[in-house]
Protein backbone atom coordinates (compact mmCIF):
# COMPACT_ATOMS: atom_id res chain seq x y z
CA UNK A 1 0.00 0.00 0.00
CA UNK A 2 1.38 3.41 -0.95
CA UNK A 3 0.16 6.99 0.57
CA UNK A 4 0.95 10.35 -0.61
CA UNK A 5 0.38 12.52 1.95
CA UNK A 6 0.92 16.36 2.68
CA UNK A 7 3.87 16.76 5.77
CA UNK A 8 1.99 19.33 7.79
CA UNK A 9 -0.98 17.84 8.11
CA UNK A 10 0.46 14.38 9.21
CA UNK A 11 2.38 16.24 11.35
CA UNK A 12 -0.24 18.18 13.01
CA UNK A 13 -2.81 14.90 13.34
CA UNK A 14 0.48 13.16 15.19
CA UNK A 15 1.14 15.66 17.31
CA UNK A 16 -2.13 16.14 18.27
CA UNK A 17 -2.78 12.59 19.75
CA UNK A 18 1.04 11.49 20.67
CA UNK A 19 -0.27 12.30 24.88
CA UNK A 20 -2.10 8.67 24.42
CA UNK A 21 1.29 6.87 23.46
CA UNK A 22 2.54 4.53 26.00
CA UNK A 23 5.38 6.47 28.02
CA UNK A 24 6.05 3.41 30.13
CA UNK A 25 6.90 0.81 27.71
CA UNK A 26 4.54 -1.65 29.51
CA UNK A 27 3.65 -3.38 26.13
CA UNK A 28 5.85 -2.36 22.74
CA UNK A 29 3.01 -2.58 21.18
CA UNK A 30 1.75 0.48 22.81
CA UNK A 31 4.32 2.68 22.02
CA UNK A 32 3.08 2.29 18.28
CA UNK A 33 0.25 4.08 16.30
CA UNK A 34 -1.76 2.05 14.37
CA UNK A 35 -2.39 3.63 10.70
CA UNK A 36 -5.03 2.41 9.25
CA UNK A 37 -7.42 3.53 6.15
CA UNK A 38 -11.14 3.46 6.24
CA UNK A 39 -13.72 4.64 3.77
CA UNK A 40 -11.19 7.00 2.12
CA UNK A 41 -9.34 8.50 5.34
CA UNK A 42 -6.12 7.81 6.95
CA UNK A 43 -6.57 7.04 10.49
CA UNK A 44 -4.36 7.25 13.47
CA UNK A 45 -4.66 5.77 16.56
CA UNK A 46 -2.54 5.77 20.19
CA UNK A 47 -3.89 4.39 23.17
CA UNK A 48 -1.82 3.34 26.53
CA UNK A 49 -5.28 1.48 27.74
CA UNK A 50 -6.13 4.61 29.85
CA UNK A 51 -7.01 6.64 26.98
CA UNK A 52 -7.31 6.55 23.29
CA UNK A 53 -7.17 9.00 20.97
CA UNK A 54 -7.41 8.71 16.84
CA UNK A 55 -7.12 11.21 14.19
CA UNK A 56 -8.54 11.52 10.87
CA UNK A 57 -6.93 13.14 8.16
CA UNK A 58 -7.21 13.46 4.22
CA UNK A 59 -4.53 11.33 2.09
CA UNK A 60 -3.55 12.99 -1.37
CA UNK A 61 -3.78 9.64 -3.15
CA UNK A 62 -3.70 5.99 -2.23
CA UNK A 63 -3.06 2.96 -3.84
CA UNK A 64 -5.40 0.31 -2.11
CA UNK A 65 -8.45 1.49 -0.45
CA UNK A 66 -8.07 -0.55 2.81
CA UNK A 67 -5.11 -1.99 4.98
CA UNK A 68 -3.86 -1.34 8.64
CA UNK A 69 -0.36 -1.51 10.61
CA UNK A 70 1.45 -0.31 13.73
CA UNK A 71 4.50 2.10 13.29
CA UNK A 72 6.89 3.27 16.21
CA UNK A 73 5.27 6.49 17.58
CA UNK A 74 8.08 8.62 18.59
CA UNK A 75 10.73 7.63 15.20
CA UNK A 76 7.56 8.22 12.79
CA UNK A 77 7.37 11.46 14.14
CA UNK A 78 10.46 12.95 14.69
CA UNK A 79 11.20 11.56 11.26
CA UNK A 80 8.05 13.49 9.44
CA UNK A 81 9.08 16.77 11.44
CA UNK A 82 12.62 16.76 10.02
CA UNK A 83 11.48 16.45 6.59
CA UNK A 84 12.50 19.71 4.30
CA UNK A 85 9.73 18.92 1.41
CA UNK A 86 6.03 19.47 1.61
CA UNK A 87 5.00 16.07 0.22
CA UNK A 88 5.63 12.64 1.63
CA UNK A 89 5.06 8.99 0.53
CA UNK A 90 4.44 6.23 3.11
CA UNK A 91 4.94 2.85 1.52
CA UNK A 92 3.48 -0.06 3.59
CA UNK A 93 4.15 -3.69 3.62
CA UNK A 94 3.76 -6.47 6.40
CA UNK A 95 7.09 -6.26 7.64
CA UNK A 96 8.14 -2.57 6.98
CA UNK A 97 6.97 0.94 6.57
CA UNK A 98 8.77 3.15 4.17
CA UNK A 99 8.96 6.82 4.33
CA UNK A 100 10.05 9.30 1.42
CA UNK A 101 10.54 12.72 0.53
CA UNK A 102 12.39 14.65 -1.95
CA UNK A 103 15.63 12.33 -1.53
CA UNK A 104 15.43 10.97 1.47
CA UNK A 105 13.72 7.34 2.53
CA UNK A 106 13.34 5.85 5.89
CA UNK A 107 12.58 2.01 6.39
CA UNK A 108 10.70 1.52 10.01
CA UNK A 109 10.09 -1.95 11.46
CA UNK A 110 6.40 -2.49 11.90
CA UNK A 111 4.12 -4.77 14.07
CA UNK A 112 1.49 -6.27 12.90
CA UNK A 113 -2.04 -4.50 13.84
CA UNK A 114 -3.57 -7.36 14.73
CA UNK A 115 -1.95 -7.27 17.73
CA UNK A 116 -2.97 -3.44 19.08
CA UNK A 117 -5.39 -3.52 21.71
CA UNK A 118 -9.00 -3.61 20.28
CA UNK A 119 -10.88 -0.57 20.73
CA UNK A 120 -14.20 -1.41 23.35
CA UNK A 121 -16.73 1.03 22.23
CA UNK A 122 -19.50 0.58 24.76
CA UNK A 123 -23.23 2.33 24.20
CA UNK A 124 -23.54 5.90 25.68
CA UNK A 125 -26.04 6.43 28.28
CA UNK A 126 -25.65 10.47 27.67
CA UNK A 127 -24.74 12.36 24.27
CA UNK A 128 -25.27 15.55 23.43
CA UNK A 129 -23.16 18.23 21.13
CA UNK A 130 -21.61 21.37 22.89
CA UNK A 131 -19.61 24.04 21.71
CA UNK A 132 -15.92 23.46 21.56
CA UNK A 133 -14.97 27.21 23.47
CA UNK A 134 -17.74 26.71 25.59
CA UNK A 135 -16.65 23.18 27.02
CA UNK A 136 -13.32 24.05 26.68
CA UNK A 137 -13.93 27.64 29.50
CA UNK A 138 -15.68 25.15 31.48
CA UNK A 139 -13.11 22.13 31.94
CA UNK A 140 -10.14 24.80 31.86
CA UNK A 141 -12.39 27.03 34.81
CA UNK A 142 -11.76 23.90 37.58
CA UNK A 143 -9.25 21.46 36.84
CA UNK A 144 -6.00 23.07 38.32
CA UNK A 145 -7.81 22.83 41.26
CA UNK A 146 -7.49 18.77 41.13
CA UNK A 147 -4.87 16.77 43.05
CA UNK A 148 -1.81 15.31 41.53
CA UNK A 149 -0.63 12.50 43.67
CA UNK A 150 -3.25 12.04 46.57
CA UNK A 151 -4.00 9.05 47.88
CA UNK A 152 -7.39 9.16 47.24
CA UNK A 153 -7.58 8.99 43.89
CA UNK A 154 -11.23 11.11 43.57
CA UNK A 155 -8.93 14.25 44.50
CA UNK A 156 -6.67 13.65 41.10
CA UNK A 157 -9.80 13.51 39.29
CA UNK A 158 -12.47 16.07 38.16
CA UNK A 159 -16.44 15.41 38.24
CA UNK A 160 -18.57 16.04 35.33
CA UNK A 161 -22.20 16.01 36.46
CA UNK A 162 -25.12 16.58 33.88
CA UNK A 163 -28.40 17.39 36.31
CA UNK A 164 -31.53 18.76 33.96
CA UNK A 165 -30.30 22.10 32.22
CA UNK A 166 -26.79 22.33 34.15
CA UNK A 167 -23.87 20.80 33.24
CA UNK A 168 -20.95 21.13 36.08
CA UNK A 169 -17.28 20.41 36.30
CA UNK A 170 -15.68 20.02 40.28
CA UNK A 171 -12.14 19.39 41.33
CA UNK A 172 -10.28 19.67 44.27
CA UNK A 173 -7.54 18.86 46.41
CA UNK A 174 -8.35 19.26 50.05
CA UNK A 175 -7.25 22.47 50.54
CA UNK A 176 -9.65 24.33 47.65
CA UNK A 177 -12.56 23.49 45.63
CA UNK A 178 -13.91 24.66 42.07
CA UNK A 179 -16.74 24.37 41.10
CA UNK A 180 -18.15 25.74 37.18
CA UNK A 181 -21.75 25.29 36.25
CA UNK A 182 -22.91 25.69 32.38
CA UNK A 183 -26.70 25.91 31.84
CA UNK A 184 -28.08 24.95 28.53
CA UNK A 185 -30.67 23.90 26.60
CA UNK A 186 -30.09 20.56 28.01
CA UNK A 187 -32.46 17.53 29.40
CA UNK A 188 -30.11 15.75 31.44
CA UNK A 189 -30.76 12.76 33.83
CA UNK A 190 -28.87 13.11 37.06
CA UNK A 191 -25.51 11.61 36.52
CA UNK A 192 -21.89 11.90 37.44
CA UNK A 193 -18.67 11.07 35.64
CA UNK A 194 -15.04 11.47 36.99
CA UNK A 195 -12.44 11.91 34.72
CA UNK A 196 -8.76 11.05 35.73
CA UNK A 197 -6.05 13.88 36.14
CA UNK A 198 -4.02 12.77 33.24
CA UNK A 199 -7.33 11.91 30.95
CA UNK A 200 -8.33 15.53 31.66
CA UNK A 201 -4.49 17.11 31.12
CA UNK A 202 -4.74 15.25 27.67
CA UNK A 203 -8.16 16.38 26.77
CA UNK A 204 -7.65 20.06 27.30
CA UNK A 205 -4.48 19.72 25.31
CA UNK A 206 -6.28 18.54 22.35
CA UNK A 207 -9.33 20.75 22.58
CA UNK A 208 -6.43 23.53 22.64
CA UNK A 209 -4.87 22.23 19.45
CA UNK A 210 -8.33 21.66 17.44
CA UNK A 211 -9.97 23.78 15.38
CA UNK A 212 -13.66 22.44 15.31
CA UNK A 213 -16.34 24.31 16.41
CA UNK A 214 -18.39 21.79 17.71
CA UNK A 215 -18.01 18.78 19.54
CA UNK A 216 -19.74 15.51 20.30
CA UNK A 217 -19.92 14.36 24.01
CA UNK A 218 -20.80 10.42 25.11
CA UNK A 219 -20.18 8.89 28.23
CA UNK A 220 -21.34 5.85 29.73
CA UNK A 221 -20.20 3.16 32.30
CA UNK A 222 -16.32 3.75 32.69
CA UNK A 223 -15.47 5.94 29.69
CA UNK A 224 -16.20 9.62 28.96
CA UNK A 225 -15.59 10.43 25.18
CA UNK A 226 -15.13 13.47 23.12
CA UNK A 227 -15.91 13.53 19.31
CA UNK A 228 -15.34 16.02 16.47
CA UNK A 229 -14.62 16.24 12.36
CA UNK A 230 -11.49 15.01 12.71
CA UNK A 231 -10.38 13.75 16.42
CA UNK A 232 -11.57 11.07 18.93
CA UNK A 233 -11.00 11.38 22.19
CA UNK A 234 -11.67 8.47 25.07
CA UNK A 235 -10.56 7.75 28.96
CA UNK A 236 -11.13 5.74 31.48
CA UNK A 237 -13.21 6.78 34.23
CA UNK A 238 -11.31 6.82 37.95
CA UNK A 239 -13.47 4.09 40.27
CA UNK A 240 -14.02 6.63 43.24
CA UNK A 241 -16.68 7.89 44.44
CA UNK A 242 -16.63 12.03 44.43
CA UNK A 243 -17.62 14.16 47.72
CA UNK A 244 -20.99 15.67 47.83
CA UNK A 245 -19.60 19.03 47.00
CA UNK A 246 -22.63 20.61 47.78
CA UNK A 247 -22.43 20.08 51.81
CA UNK A 248 -18.71 21.97 51.15
CA UNK A 249 -19.41 25.36 49.71
CA UNK A 250 -20.38 27.62 52.65
CA UNK A 251 -23.67 29.24 52.86
CA UNK A 252 -23.22 32.04 55.21
CA UNK A 253 -20.66 34.95 55.73
CA UNK A 254 -20.82 38.42 57.20
CA UNK A 255 -17.44 39.80 55.85
CA UNK A 256 -16.74 40.82 52.46
CA UNK A 257 -14.05 42.32 50.34
CA UNK A 258 -14.67 43.92 46.52
CA UNK A 259 -11.52 44.41 44.91
CA UNK A 260 -10.41 44.63 41.05
CA UNK A 261 -9.39 41.44 39.99
CA UNK A 262 -6.02 42.68 38.22
CA UNK A 263 -5.32 45.16 41.25
CA UNK A 264 -5.43 42.06 43.13
CA UNK A 265 -3.53 39.75 41.23
CA UNK A 266 -0.44 42.26 40.62
CA UNK A 267 -0.31 42.91 44.61
CA UNK A 268 -0.46 39.27 45.54
CA UNK A 269 2.10 38.45 42.97
CA UNK A 270 4.37 40.98 44.37
CA UNK A 271 4.10 40.29 47.90
CA UNK A 272 3.91 36.62 47.41
CA UNK A 273 7.70 36.67 46.63
CA UNK A 274 8.88 36.91 49.77
CA UNK A 275 6.31 34.50 51.00
CA UNK A 276 7.00 31.21 52.43
CA UNK A 277 8.72 28.77 49.49
CA UNK A 278 6.80 25.90 51.22
CA UNK A 279 3.48 26.72 52.17
CA UNK A 280 3.55 30.56 49.92
CA UNK A 281 1.25 31.36 53.57
CA UNK A 282 0.06 35.44 52.48
CA UNK A 283 -1.96 37.34 55.40
CA UNK A 284 -4.96 39.05 54.31
CA UNK A 285 -5.99 41.57 57.18
CA UNK A 286 -9.55 43.25 55.92
CA UNK A 287 -10.03 47.01 57.71
CA UNK A 288 -12.83 49.45 56.95
CA UNK A 289 -11.83 50.34 53.55
CA UNK A 290 -8.65 48.63 52.62
CA UNK A 291 -7.45 45.18 52.05
CA UNK A 292 -3.73 44.57 53.50
CA UNK A 293 -1.71 41.83 52.54
CA UNK A 294 1.51 40.40 54.78
CA UNK A 295 3.78 38.27 53.66
CA UNK A 296 6.85 36.66 55.79
CA UNK A 297 9.22 33.99 55.62
CA UNK A 298 12.07 31.65 56.98
CA UNK A 299 14.79 34.48 56.52
CA UNK A 300 12.73 37.29 58.86
CA UNK A 301 12.42 38.99 55.80
CA UNK A 302 8.81 40.46 55.15
CA UNK A 303 6.67 42.07 52.47
CA UNK A 304 3.11 44.25 52.97
CA UNK A 305 0.87 46.56 50.77
CA UNK A 306 -2.08 47.84 51.54
CA UNK A 307 -5.02 48.14 48.69
CA UNK A 308 -7.92 50.12 48.66
CA UNK A 309 -10.98 48.13 48.89
CA UNK A 310 -15.04 47.76 49.65
CA UNK A 311 -14.99 46.19 52.99
CA UNK A 312 -18.62 45.43 54.44
CA UNK A 313 -18.45 43.87 57.95
CA UNK A 314 -15.60 43.60 60.69
CA UNK A 315 -11.98 43.90 60.90
CA UNK A 316 -10.68 40.14 59.92
CA UNK A 317 -7.19 38.87 59.76
CA UNK A 318 -7.09 35.04 57.86
CA UNK A 319 -4.42 33.63 56.28
CA UNK A 320 -4.33 31.86 52.40
CA UNK A 321 -2.47 30.09 50.29
CA UNK A 322 -1.08 32.81 47.56
CA UNK A 323 -0.48 30.26 44.63
CA UNK A 324 -4.35 29.03 45.76
CA UNK A 325 -5.93 32.25 44.84
CA UNK A 326 -3.41 33.83 42.45
CA UNK A 327 -5.03 30.14 40.29
CA UNK A 328 -8.00 31.76 40.59
CA UNK A 329 -7.29 35.46 39.32
CA UNK A 330 -5.42 33.92 36.54
CA UNK A 331 -8.61 32.55 35.45
CA UNK A 332 -10.81 35.46 36.33
CA UNK A 333 -11.67 38.02 33.54
CA UNK A 334 -10.93 41.82 34.37
CA UNK A 335 -13.33 43.01 36.83
CA UNK A 336 -14.64 43.29 40.44
CA UNK A 337 -13.97 39.96 42.32
CA UNK A 338 -15.41 39.83 45.69
CA UNK A 339 -14.25 37.43 48.75
CA UNK A 340 -16.51 36.19 51.20
CA UNK A 341 -15.43 35.44 54.86
CA UNK A 342 -16.70 34.50 57.95
CA UNK A 343 -13.82 33.28 60.52
CA UNK A 344 -9.86 32.77 60.66
CA UNK A 345 -11.01 29.09 60.45
CA UNK A 346 -13.86 28.98 57.95
CA UNK A 347 -13.18 28.77 54.09
CA UNK A 348 -13.17 32.05 51.81
CA UNK A 349 -15.40 32.14 49.03
CA UNK A 350 -13.51 33.66 45.80
CA UNK A 351 -16.09 34.80 43.20
CA UNK A 352 -16.06 37.33 39.82
CA UNK A 353 -19.06 39.49 39.69
CA UNK A 354 -18.87 38.78 35.67
CA UNK A 355 -19.24 35.24 36.13
CA UNK A 356 -22.32 34.15 38.73
CA UNK A 357 -22.15 30.70 37.26
CA UNK A 358 -18.36 30.28 39.27
CA UNK A 359 -17.41 29.64 42.90
CA UNK A 360 -14.07 28.50 43.88
CA UNK A 361 -13.21 28.10 47.71
CA UNK A 362 -9.75 28.44 49.43
CA UNK A 363 -9.24 26.89 52.91
CA UNK A 364 -7.78 29.29 55.45
CA UNK A 365 -4.27 29.00 56.84
CA UNK A 366 -2.88 29.06 60.44
CA UNK A 367 -0.09 31.51 60.81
Amino acid sequence: MELALAKNDLLSALLAISGAVDKKQSLVILSNILVSIEQDRLLLTATDLEIEMTASLAYLSSSEPSGKVTIPAKKLIDIIRSLDEDELKMVIDTAAVSVKSGRSQFKLATLPAEQYPASDHQSADVEFSIARDVFLDLIQSAHFAMAQQDVRMFLNSLLVEMDGQLLTAVAMDGHRMAVSRLAGDFNFLNQQFLLPRRGVLEMLRLLNLIQDEQLTISAGKGFFRISTNQFSFITKLTEARFPQYRKILPKEHDKFVLIERDYLKRSLSRISILANEKTHAVLLSIQPGSLTLVAKNQEQEEAHEQLEATVDGQPLKIGINAGYLLDVLNYFADGLVRLSMSTMEQSILVESLSNENYQYIIMPMKL
